[in-house]
């Protein structure tokens, strides 16, 4: 009687245990998509993750982490790798839902960035590198300048945040002003074009600092150091990865690699989906481990995760979660297209009441936005203007822009350019980063009107193929 008691106790413990793992499950979450404690990911390197930021205080803007990387050491080995994460990627933020994984920089600064980098990658990261664009500028006319070959024109403009790029094809001597441009910029490629500029970016920086006429600039770089970045990374091993970095560079056998996967367009906004088996495959072999059965279990569990998430987004699931994130981007759009209105009203001094003013501005920012989409297929509304001379010209592009899920309206021709030119009627975001993935080379610029049936006009010039 005695064993039978102790064996159904034993049974309800046990079916104690798997509800309150369920409850768990239902109230907190925010456990690891792969089931990996933090102790059972990989750390034979030293993991340090870097954050270049564009903090904004005046503006109570924190910022979102425009470029992300991590650098892997083996201090023994003297080995390094850089694996560059494209800020798009869709990964789940702790907390947060699914989201860009930029975002969690705004949601939760360089702690929330470092743990869903740890998770999105299966390693354990310790130290940070956080380096901020202003201070970026400083430190590129402390060293004189980067001399660098740019690899085409590049022309970007943004009336309405003040932001410019152009830049011209062949080698070039940047300076802090332009060389921000030449690593921000984002054509064709989106994410992945950038993600390769920045690295032959770094590399132009090592062969400049590496330079025989260095020490004349050393005053002034340590200077710029200091205020441009934090870091929690002790002197000595930062001596050890300078001294590491100059021997690989020096015998190129420096690993650059990039987040494996695919970009895609989800209700209109772009993302870039990691190939999660691949990438934890790529994450062993660059941190010298053996794949064991338990981490490839773990991938597998985390892609079938990320695949379902990714599969009721599609099919419309209205729960939170994936309401979240379907709206995020539109929240964000209307929070900044309120405080674009606020400060509209200051500027022209209106006379109605602020509440009023604030929502009729609103309603005509956001209506390039609304009227620009095709309600059945979430498409992208563009007007195309034949200014290349070809007449073939425009059948062209019309096919290559709906193939790339564009609704495009014909706006005839127009005297002839030089160079194809795409124009943005509204400074949302979302907008501008799906009119930068135009599938042709292009210049692009942003000037907004609150009165446009389309989200962008796009005039094909004779550079056009």
């Amino acid at each position: 009687m005695k064993k039978f008691l102790n064996g159904k106790m034993l049974i309800i413990l046990g079916v104690l245990c798997i509800a309150a793992y369920g409850l768990y499950s239902v109230f907190f979450p925010d456990r690891s998509l792969d089931n990996l404690t933090r102790e059972d990911r990989l750390a034979l390197k030293r993991n340090i993750v870097v954050l270049g930021v564009d903090e904004r205080p005046a503006e109570q803007d924190v910022g979102r982490s425009d470029t992300l990387f991590v650098v892997m050491f083996d201090k023994d080995s003297k080995n390094i790798s850089l694996l560059s994460i494209p800020r798009d990627t869709r990964v789940r933020i702790p907390g947060h839902g699914w989201d860009k994984i930029n975002h969690a920089y705004a949601y939760g600064g360089r702690e929330l960035t470092q743990k869903t980098v740890e998770e999105l990658l299966g390693i354990r990261i310790d130290n940070y590198v956080m380096v901020d664009f202003k201070g970026f500028k400083g430190l590129v006319d402390a060293i004189g300048g980067i001399d660098i070959n740019v690899e085409k024109d590049m022309y970007y403009y943004d009336d309405w945040d003040g932001f410019k790029v152009d830049l011209k094809k062949g080698p070039q001597h940047l300076d802090g002003e332009t060389a921000i441009q030449y690593v921000r910029y984002r054509d064709e490629e989106g994410d992945i074009g950038r993600i390769r500029r920045q690295q032959h970016f770094m590399l132009a920086v090592y062969d400049k600092i590496t330079s025989a006429d260095m020490l004349l600039h050393v005053p002034g770089l340590a200077k710029q150091l200091t205020s441009m970045i934090k870091t929690n990374l002790p002197v000595s091993d930062m001596m050890d990865i300078g001294k590491a970095l100059h021997s690989m560079v020096k015998e190129g056998g420096l690993v650059m690699a990039t987040v494996p996967g695919t970009p895609k367009y989800i209700d209109g906004i772009s993302y870039w989906l990691p190939d999660i088996t691949d990438l934890r495959s790529e994450m062993v072999k660059m941190q010298g481990a053996q794949m064991s059965e338990r981490y490839k279990n773990a991938a597998e569990i985390m892609e079938n995760e990320y695949n379902r998430a990714l599969e009721k987004v599609e099919q419309g699931d209205t729960s939170d979660e994936n309401k979240e994130e379907l709206k995020k981007e539109k929240d964000a759009a209307e929070e900044k297209t309120d405080k674009d209105a606020a400060g509209e009203i200051k500027a022209k001094d209106k006379k109605k009441s602020g509440k009023d003013s604030k929502r009729e501005l609103a309603k005509q920012e956001a209506r390039p936005e609304s009227e620009a989409s095709d309600e059945r297929s979430g498409s992208t509304v563009v007007r195309l203007v034949n200014c290349s001379g070809n007449k073939e010209a425009a059948a062209a592009a019309t096919a290559m822009l709906q193939n790339a899920g564009f609704t495009v309206v014909s706006g005839g021709s127009g005297e002839v350019i030089e160079s194809t030119t795409v124009i943005s009627t509204t400074n949302n975001g979302a907008v501008v980063s799906r009119l930068s993935n135009v599938p042709f080379a292009h210049k692009m610029r942003i000037s907004r009107d609150g009165a446009a049936d389309c989200a962008g006009v796009i005039m094909l010039g004779k550079d056009f193929q």
